[in-house]
Parts: structure tokens; sequence; C-alpha cells
């Protein structure tokens, strides 16, 4: 993500508008994710972003609003790079594998935006909170669906499938809590260890 202030002038103005919404939205995710929703206020995530109250209005109405958008943003990013690419893999354990591979990735490159779907929903409006659990639904389905057709090929290890999925899950969205762009860890080792690490935990070894 470019850094907040530095967007391309060259960029048309469309696109310039969209990058700085996205920065908008993934640096207020991480407010948001480090403080909590209620916690944190507008002055804080405008002064984040580097802009006046007013300024950041116009990019959301409030603050439930720019919640919803993040978390919008957040399933369009789960549903483009994970859902449609993932679902296409044929082979079980090549799907798992991906799945694993682009959520973390995702987690990295995005950080609070994905992680705050799990713990701020019921902040949300009924409405929008009924469609983010069903987009969610949705992906949680692919996993099950996944390591249902492990068990059935005796590659997955003697595990209940609901608790094997939430378990991965709670792993992956965990590298938000530790993960640090300037740590010592390159991004593809994090990736590479967490994917093995919850490989081996998943599947038979033999």
């Amino acid at each position: 993500m470019a850094q907040l202030g530095t967007l391309d002038k060259n960029l048309p103005a469309d696109s310039a508008t969209e990058d700085r919404a996205t920065e908008v939205l993934l640096a207020a995710a991480d407010l948001i994710y480090r403080q909590g929703f209620d916690a944190t206020s507008m002055n804080e995530i405008a002064e984040a972003v580097k802009l006046t109250k007013a300024g950041l209005y116009y990019y959301t109405k409030g603050k439930g609003d720019l919640l919803y958008k993040i978390m919008n943003y957040a399933m369009e990013r789960v549903e483009r790079d994970i859902i449609v690419p993932c679902s296409a893999i044929v082979d079980a354990e090549d799907r798992l594998t991906q799945i694993i591979r682009k959520h973390v990735d995702a987690i990295i490159v995005t950080g609070g935006a994905i992680t705050i779907l799990t713990g701020e929903v019921d902040k949300l409006a009924e409405s929008e909170n009924r469609a983010i659990l069903a987009r969610k639904r949705l992906y949680l389905n692919l996993v099950r669906d996944t390591l249902a057709e492990l068990k059935k090929e005796n590659r997955l290890r003697d595990l209940d499938i609901k608790i094997a999925s939430l378990n991965m899950f709670s792993t992956i969205l965990g590298v938000a809590r530790w993960h640090s762009a300037s740590g010592r860890f390159s991004s593809k080792r994090i990736t590479d260890e967490t994917l093995r690490f919850i490989l081996s935990a998943l599947l038979n070894p033999d």
C-alpha cells in the first residue's frame, strides 16, 4: 500500500480517488483492529489518514458505515483472491494449500481489514451483519467441503471438520497479531511456515 499522502499525482482522478479510499479503509481497519471499534473515534481515524474530520466524511457517512465498508472491502478481497481461484482447483489438498497460502498473503497485505471481520461484525446494522455473515459462510463452506473431501480420501487426520476449520482460521488470523512489516521475517517465510504448520496439523503424514 502506498504511504498516506504520497499518491501518484499522474494517476487519473478516479484511480487516485479509489487508491486514497483504499488507504483510508486499511488505515482505519488497522486502528480499529488494535483499539477496538468502540474505543476508536472518528477524530483518531482522521488523524491516522492525515485528513480533517470533514475530509474523512468525504469517504464515509460515519463510523458504522466505515466499518461496513472495511468488511465489504475485505470480503471482496477474500472472494476475488481466495474463493474464486481456489474453487477451481480440483485436487482437495492442492485447494487447501492455496486457500491457506492466499489467505496468509492477504493478511500480510491488508492487516486488520481481514481480521476485523471476526470480532466486530456485531457492531454492524442488522441487514449489513446478515450480508457479511452470508459471505463469510460461503468461505467457511469452501474450507469445510475441502476438509470433507480430504477425510473421505483418508488424507485428513482423525479430526472433527468443524473444529479443524475453526482452528485453521484462528491460526491464519492470528498472523495479524504479531506480523510486522519491519520485522525480521520475510512475508514468504511467514506464509511458508504457517502453511507447513497448518498442513502438518490437518493432513495424515502418509
